[in-house]
């Protein structure tokens, strides 16, 4: 006949497995939980403002594309398709006299019907101060009839090469002209937070 054994766990080890079964959950819930920001990572913060002019003479912003039809849909600022390429200057200030710090170039495209909904690319180089030369990259949609808004970092070059992050909108005035602003256009202020490897 044969002998069928059984294994009977003594106490002090079902205890011992039932631990590290516990201190195993614990460390898969730790790393699974762990801080989007490694010790390695550097936070860097910029602020800036952006112009965007609609001169007619010398215009930062000039359409480039848009359907005939789309007048036909705009209930906004902008035609729905309406494709724009821009060439910012980015100040220090509000005031575009005041100390120019860098410089935006990209696209925008009218995504929405309702005329305030864009698709932005935009290259964000700083000409000025520690990170001279560098640039970081924006792109996502912009709803800009909000006051305030976000745009995720995707990336960059120099100084800021592989950056991720999130830039803060907030619309400083829309086709505004005054003493500050002598060329007609939009000021948009850029509150940029930056994680560098």
């Amino acid at each position: 006949t044969d002998h069928v054994q059984f294994t009977i766990q003594k106490p002090q080890e079902h205890k011992m497995r039932i631990r590290f079964l516990l201190l195993t959950v614990l460390l898969i819930f730790l790393q699974c939980n762990a801080p989007l920001v490694s010790g390695s990572e550097k936070v860097t913060n910029i602020r800036f403002y952006l112009h965007n002019t609609h001169s007619v003479n010398d215009p930062s912003s000039v359409l480039v594309a848009e359907n005939k039809n789309a007048t036909a849909h705009a209930h906004g600022l902008v035609p729905f398709s309406s494709v724009y390429v821009f060439d910012d200057v980015l100040t220090e200030e509000p005031a575009s006299t005041s100390k120019v710090v860098g410089n935006a170039q990209g696209m925008y495209v009218e995504t929405g019907k309702d005329g305030y909904t864009i698709l932005e690319s935009i290259d964000c180089e700083m000409t000025d101060g520690p990170f001279k030369g560098s640039s970081f990259v924006m792109f996502s949609r912009n709803q800009f009839s909000n006051p305030s808004r976000e745009l995720p970092v995707i990336g960059g070059r120099g100084a800021f090469r592989m950056a991720k992050g999130y830039g803060l909108l907030r619309t400083v005035c829309i086709n505004c002209i005054n003493s500050m602003n002598p060329s007609k256009g939009d000021i948009i202020e850029y509150n940029v937070t930056l994680y560098l490897h």
